[in-house]
């Protein structure tokens, strides 16, 4: 492995460390009861927060599983695109969010650049963990039924 890939993959293994351990420290204290009651209840959230509290951890532990990384930023995005929605709601700042979700995702291009191979409209080599090559299909667009 090269020298530049390895330095990308540390850098975002440590940003996917630092979201999914802030995730973990926020879902326990929910689960175990020690989350302000009063903080969710402002969102009209307060009846849920065992809920929230177990969907935070699954999605970090997701997020930090290398094998299941790729669902766990899926996850987490959908995790903060949901505090960004009702931060936004309720007239209150969503920069926290917004932030942990853009560090979640440049974490996930320097961790998982494989995750991007679809975007990319045409075929990109991507080597696998048995040093071997294979090429990275583009999903091809959709081609509807005939009229």
């Amino acid at each position: 492995m090269r020298a530049n890939g390895k330095w990308s993959k540390v850098a975002g293994l440590t940003l996917h460390v630092l979201v999914g351990g802030m995730m973990i420290f926020a879902g326990s204290l929910k689960v175990l009861g020690l989350f302000p009651p009063e903080a969710l209840e402002k969102f009209g959230l307060g009846a849920q927060i065992l809920l929230i509290g177990a969907g935070e951890l699954i999605t970090a532990l997701l997020l930090l599983v290398p094998r299941t990384a790729s669902l766990g930023v899926l996850l987490t995005s959908s995790f903060w695109g949901g505090a960004i929605c009702i931060h936004m709601a309720h007239a209150e700042s969503y920069v926290v969010p917004a932030a942990l979700l853009v560090l979640t995702w440049v974490g996930a291009y320097l961790r998982i650049p494989a995750t991007f191979s679809s975007f990319a409209g045409s075929q990109q080599a991507t080597q696998h963990g048995d040093g071997r090559d294979h090429a990275a299909r583009a999903i091809p667009p959709f081609e509807g039924a005939a009229d």
